[in-house]
């Protein structure tokens, strides 16, 4: 690798006379970014976050980094977690959204999706983060998503370092403390974090006197042990305390959050480009939820204190193995995956209530090859297929399949062109299938089936790149829920949908950069949620001082209650004073117009993000 990037500089002072010593900093510093050696160019449109961004965005959550997501919206649940709404469906719908970090994807099953548990994770450990939309379900493993986001650690070997990062924030007592300790010892390392932090909120007053409250505290641990082409062991762990919000009621008076999850994963490189990766884990939810007008339950009976402790624990094995054939690059890989769901208690006003519960086990078998064929340096065209069994413990087991092509080719010096097309599924998640307190599961739901096509174009010359891209999919057996029967169903309509993004970034030198981003989302029934949206970045340097500038916009709609929600404005601007090679002074302001994209929570309008300033101090030793 310092072998590749001292050609690279040779080459550029002997032929690139015209460069100024910025422009040969600059690409010194890319092809040095870790993202070079892990993005995947072929496995869909690809969004990625460098150190270098991270760092100057001041992305100290997950959260900071999702807002920013096109054809996607950060909002507020019900009980006081984030999730992401995919432009212009309904709040009330599921995204397919999985999240990685390194090898290891990141389970929920209770909830359906990473993003309640985890996007208040902290970023400190996080080298770079990379999003692919039409992403790539076959090479990626696990089950399918239509977005997933792939988090990468920093390696130990650069970093060898101890970094204290303390934080406070303008709400009252709010704030959090990170650290990180990395190490190379010989020929192994390890990486070490452990976060702290208090968030606290605005406090609404509903219409008919519920008072709402998300305060909470959450703890989170990493470490990491490997050897170099050899092993990569690591441990992950994280707890959340929270106010329940809204509830699960229309008039809350009191009540709690609780979760835990922590996953072990082991990932084991042999010779001949095998790979064995085992993992583990675990999750436990406790939510205590009192309501003055009553929680509706399955039966349709009332809970004025209701008290759920849940959880589920999967276990997975993957091997797979790579290998070179001419010009064909060859993906082989097996995967099994074990979930099993538990039920401690519920209680309805202090008794045990009975429910019924679906199937609290599921077993997924699948097998995957995926073929890259290199025309020459230029042009590749992969194709790829994918087989899932289902087996299930209380209705029909499935086998479902999927097919993608993908074609990446660099047509001139200044034009390149991606093509995907995936036939694609989703299966339905525990909280559908098997438990919820307030209406009946159905095991007998069906697989959503659907395709998709997408194509992106990108013109770069010189410090300018234009990126435009446009797709369209088509499902069938959409899962709805129906107020009828109390229950999701399949829905046999098919259902379309469109989308158009524009983006272009310009560089005025290594430092300094601008980029601007347009979406629009299209689908053949009435829009419930924003449908276009654009973000705006600028990075700045200015001696020791980084200045950072972003704005989040989303469009207006109706939302499902028939309550116009406005469009919103998301500025968050920062600095970052370098005062020396180790401590560094950085303040933010998040939210600044107090005019994000709001979610209606029983009548009131909440920001997922709200108005704050962030002091925070990051010393290295």
């Amino acid at each position: 690798m310092k072998i590749s990037l001292v050609l690279i500089l040779l080459t550029a002072l002997l032929f690139g006379e015209e460069k100024n010593l910025n422009e040969l900093l600059s690409e010194y510093r890319e092809a040095g970014e870790l993202y070079n050696e892990t993005k995947e160019e072929n496995s869909g449109n690809v969004i990625v976050y460098s150190r270098s961004d991270l760092d100057r965005m001041q992305a100290y959550t997950l959260n900071d980094i999702l807002k920013t997501i096109r054809l996607f919206t950060l909002k507020n649940t019900k009980i006081g977690m984030n999730t992401l709404v995919k432009s212009p469906y309904s709040e009330a719908t599921t995204s397919s959204v999985r999240v990685f970090i390194n090898s290891h994807e990141l389970k929920s099953i209770t909830a359906g999706t990473a993003m309640a548990q985890y996007g208040k994770m902290g970023l400190n450990f996080i080298d770079h983060i990379e999003v692919y939309q039409a992403s790539n379900s076959i090479s990626f493993g696990g089950e399918p998503g239509n977005m997933t986001i792939r988090m990468y650690t920093k390696d130990p070997s650069r970093e060898d370092a101890t970094i204290i990062q303390t934080s406070i924030n303008s709400e009252d007592g709010g704030g959090r403390a990170q650290l990180i300790e990395a190490k190379k010892l010989d020929e192994y390392s390890y990486l070490a974090n452990i976060d702290v932090g208090k968030s606290n909120y605005d406090k609404h007053n509903a219409a008919n006197g519920a008072k709402l409250s998300r305060d909470g505290k959450r703890i989170q641990a990493y470490v990491s042990l490997q050897k170099e082409d050899n092993f990569l062991v690591e441990l992950g762990a994280g707890g959340e305390n929270s106010d329940i919000f809204a509830g699960f009621g229309p008039s809350v008076r009191g009540g709690s959050f609780d979760s835990k999850s922590m996953y072990v994963n082991f990932t084991k490189y042999f010779d001949n480009d095998l790979k064995l990766i085992l993992g583990s884990d675990y999750e436990e939810i406790k939510v205590r939820n009192l309501d003055s007008m009553g929680i509706t339950l399955q039966d349709r009976t009332k809970a004025y204190d209701l008290s759920i402790e849940n959880g589920a624990q999967t276990n997975n094995a993957i091997l797979e193995k790579k290998a070179i054939y001419g010009d064909n690059y060859i993906l082989v890989g097996a995967e099994t995956r074990f979930k099993k769901f538990f039920l401690n208690e519920l209680k309805s006003n202090g008794v045990d209530k009975p429910v019924i519960v679906g199937p609290r086990d599921l077993d997924i078998y699948m097998l995957y090859i995926e073929d890259e064929y290199k025309f020459n340096k230029n042009h590749s065209a992969t194709l790829g297929a994918k087989v899932d069994y289902y087996k299930n413990y209380m209705s029909e087991s499935a086998t479902q399949k999927l097919i993608r092509f993908a074609y990446n080719g660099q047509l001139r010096d200044d034009f390149s062109l991606k093509f995907f097309t995936q036939k694609n599924y989703t299966y339905p998640i525990f909280a559908q299938t098997t438990f919820s307190p307030l209406y009946y599961p159905n095991p007998n739901l069906k697989a959503t089936t659907g395709n998709l096509v997408k194509i992106e174009g990108e013109y770069k010359k010189d410090a300018l790149t234009l990126t435009l891209g446009v797709g369209g999919s088509k499902s069938k057996n959409g899962i709805a829920f129906d107020r009828v029967s109390n229950r999701y169903i399949n829905n046999p309509d098919t259902a379309d949908f469109r989308q158009l993004f524009i983006n272009t970034k310009y560089k005025f030198n290594e430092d300094n950069k601008l980029f601007v981003e347009y979406f629009i989302a299209d689908k053949d029934k009435t829009h419930l949620g924003s449908d276009n949206g654009a973000l705006v970045q600028l990075f700045n340097k200015v001696g020791r001082f980084d200045f950072y500038n972003e704005l989040v916009y989303r469009s207006a709609y109706i939302d499902m209650m028939g309550y116009e929600i406005d469009a919103g404005y998301d500025y968050t601007a920062g600095a970052i004073y370098h005062y020396s090679k180790n401590l560094d002074l950085k303040v933010k302001g998040e939210n600044i117009f107090d005019r994000a994209s709001q979610s209606n929570i029983n009548g009131v309008f909440t920001s997922a993000i709200e108005r704050r300033a962030i002091f925070t101090l990051e010393y290295t030793f």
